[in-house]
């Protein structure tokens, strides 16, 4: 995945410190490379100008959020201090809750615990397989050893090994004694403390998400006057059956417009059937508005007004592009899986 870099400009506003401050603690960290404190260019910041001016990764800015609540001195404003420290702690956090955040999108609940790949570990940490597994062997000469089934497992069907929360939080620990660097010890360290909340709010997200689809698509069938616009048949005592708000851009590939209502176009649920598995072979397979007016362009060519209205709809929608499987967004993932218990076992 491609770093996201953090402005100068904007990294000042958030240490709350001021540009000259910052060049003094770069000069710092660039005069004595191999101490406990470092920041590597390419992985931490990058340079942007010919004199010399930065623009910061997330690691970057959280090892001199670290570095400044370490040792910044605030005792000529003593009545302030405790506030201060209070906010870059909570700013030191805020970098390590984002990044559980960005790197989270295979967490899922089994046997009453939230799990999360291996792969998304290493993200989390920001090391490599190589070093995680060093960690999970050191957690077992410690007084808090992980045990399969409790702290990590195989999840055959999902591919590979899980950890648990408290698996995570296990591994900071051997992280935070084990590394040689003061910063990524505590960031480390600050993974296992921040993972817990992190993730019940990532939970209370995606339910408050799952809502927002829910009223959307009963608002779609409103708009739409409960009738299939692709048969202009409405059920009655006599003709019975079941509408479905269907999406034009799929929710399963754009994530963003699962709850946009010009997204959302009611037919009934074997004209969506049909859409489905007869036309796109799959009921996994992306859509896209296109893919829906070949649909019935196809099946009810004698249907003109709603071709007319799809293609009003893909002009309010534009051009979009998917997400790809690797950068969905931790909140678009479907509420079953982080929410609803299954008793599988890898």
């Amino acid at each position: 995945m491609a770093k996201t870099y953090i402005r100068a400009e904007d990294l000042l506003k958030l240490l709350k410190i001021s540009s000259q401050e910052l060049i003094e603690i770069e000069k710092f960290f660039d005069a004595i490379p191999d101490d406990e404190w470092e920041l590597e260019e390419g992985k931490d910041y990058r340079v942007v100008s010919s004199n010399g001016a930065r623009e910061y990764t997330q690691s970057g800015a959280y090892t001199l959020a670290r570095y400044l609540e370490a040792t910044k001195k605030l005792s000529f404003w003593d009545s302030l201090k405790e506030w201060f420290l209070h906010t870059r702690e909570k700013i030191r956090k805020s970098f390590v809750r984002k990044k559980i955040l960005d790197n989270c999108a295979s967490l899922m609940r089994r046997s009453d615990q939230y799990w999360v790949s291996q792969a998304d570990a290493v993200a989390i940490f920001g090391t490599n397989i190589q070093t995680l597994r060093r960690m999970a062997e050191c957690t077992q000469k410690s007084d808090r050893p992980l045990i399969k089934g409790q702290h990590y497992q195989e999840f055959i069907d999902e591919g590979g090994i899980f950890y648990s929360l408290e698996g995570i939080y296990r591994l900071s620990l051997a992280f935070s004694t084990e590394l040689t660097l003061k910063n990524r010890r505590d960031e480390c360290r600050d993974v296992g403390e921040e993972i817990s909340p992190q993730v019940s709010d990532i939970i209370k997200l995606i339910e408050s998400r799952e809502k927002r689809i829910s009223k959307c698509k009963e608002e779609a069938k409103r708009r739409d006057k409960k009738t299939c616009l692709v048969t202009g048949q409405k059920p009655d005592r006599y003709h019975r059956f079941n509408l479905a708000a269907h999406h034009l851009y799929s929710s399963s590939a754009y994530p963003h417009l699962a709850d946009s209502l010009d997204n959302l176009i009611t037919i009934s649920e074997e004209v969506h059937t049909r859409f489905h598995r007869e036309f796109m072979s799959g009921t996994g397979k992306p859509c896209t508005p296109d893919d829906f007016i070949k649909f019935v362009q196809q099946y009810y060519p004698e249907n003109s007004n709603v071709i007319i209205w799809l293609e009003g709809q893909r002009r309010k929608l534009g051009q979009q592009e998917p997400l790809g499987k690797r950068n969905n967004h931790v909140l678009y993932l479907p509420l079953s899986r982080v929410i609803c218990l299954t008793d599988k076992t890898g």
